[in-house]
């Protein structure tokens, strides 16, 4: 809860009405472009020119990869590769973690915390073999491809430690663990995987305390290789289906409510971990900036979204070219109860 004494409210009030951040701006203000909301932000940090970005999470991660390889930046993501009909996007959209199970598990493994064993998050399919840690849409390989693929992913992810920033994009709350290995996957087992194999596999939809413990943890073995700069975002994109038994529209509220919470949390507490509005600009524009199938962003959003991002935390893209690279919290603990 946060407790602020009537002075400090009323300054709070003030610095808003200063800013012109204390109320949704109207579509005559600044603040208001192309139909979306852009609000103004303070970044605790800046990005500096080349720097070495590692980006992790769900599908919006790989709008801002696009983005940051464009403007200069050292994206270790944007050099992974595949075979071709692995998957029918870019290669980095294999790389998807939607879920704070998964998120944690990955860095995990990073620290040696955790290991994907070979009989881990793997389904046999008369196709192939299908790995359930992977993007949804992910094609079936032989079970040599998907070891061999495992290791170069392992590979890549250790180049967090020489990172010196990391965006991490919170996309989902559903998700699905395997009580059998212990562990929670980002593919759903097929109905007839979890038919053959009933008490093995468990739906569960994290609230903000499962989200916050595993997101916690994970940002403290990030530190734990030296403090790094986080940014930490809500991807706009909705969820494709429910397993709850509610209208899907009510559950992707709910998903994105709980992540824009534990997103706020963790900035707080964190004092090298921010957070950027990607999810408001983009519901504030409503559905007419989203593709057909209401789920994918048109791409003028996704970089009106991006740009708006560095432009504040780019340094090139700055006049204020003078801040360190980590300034205090905005928010006075002294008021925090």
């Amino acid at each position: 809860m946060l407790i602020l004494e009537a002075a400090k409210a009323y300054e709070n009030l003030k610095n808003g009405i200063f800013d012109r951040t204390f109320r949704v701006p109207s579509k005559q203000e600044p603040g208001y472009t192309n139909g979306c909301l852009l609000p103004k932000v303070k970044p605790k940090f800046r990005l500096a020119e080349k720097e070495k970005i590692f980006t992790i999470g769900s599908c919006f991660a790989r709008e801002i990869e696009g983005e940051l390889v464009s403007n200069g930046f050292d994206i270790p993501v944007s050099r992974f590769t595949i075979h071709p009909g692995e998957l029918p996007y870019a290669a980095p959209h294999l790389l998807n973690e939607y879920n704070a199970g998964t998120l944690l598990q990955r860095l995990e493994s990073v620290f040696d915390h955790f290991a994907y064993q070979e009989d881990m998050g793997i389904e046999e399919t008369p196709e192939g073999y299908i790995d359930l840690f992977l993007h949804i849409h992910g094609a079936p390989v032989t079970k040599e491809r998907l070891l061999e693929r495992r290791k170069q992913i392992d590979t890549l992810y250790k180049e967090i430690k020489s990172s010196s920033a990391l965006i991490i994009t919170l996309g989902l709350v559903e998700c699905w663990y395997d009580s059998a290995l212990k562990c929670y996957v980002n593919k759903a087992p097929s109905v007839q995987l979890a038919l053959r194999e009933p008490g093995r596999y468990y739906f569960h939809r994290m609230d903000v305390e499962n989200v916050f413990a595993r997101l916690s943890r994970a940002i403290d073995l990030i530190n734990q290789s030296g403090e790094k700069k986080i940014l930490v975002t809500v991807s706009p994109v909705p969820l494709e289906a429910t397993f709850t038994g509610n209208n899907a529209i009510m559950a992707n509220s709910y998903s994105k409510s709980v992540l824009r919470i534990v997103a706020e949390n963790l900035k707080e507490k964190f004092d090298n971990v921010d957070y950027f509005p990607s999810f408001e600009i983009a519901i504030s524009g409503g559905l007419t900036h989203y593709a057909a199938d209401n789920i994918h962003l048109q791409h003028h959003l996704a970089k009106m979204t991006t740009d708006h991002m560095l432009d504040n935390y780019y340094f090139s893209r700055n006049e204020d070219q003078g801040q360190s690279a980590f300034s205090p919290h905005y928010v006075d603990l002294e008021y925090r109860a």
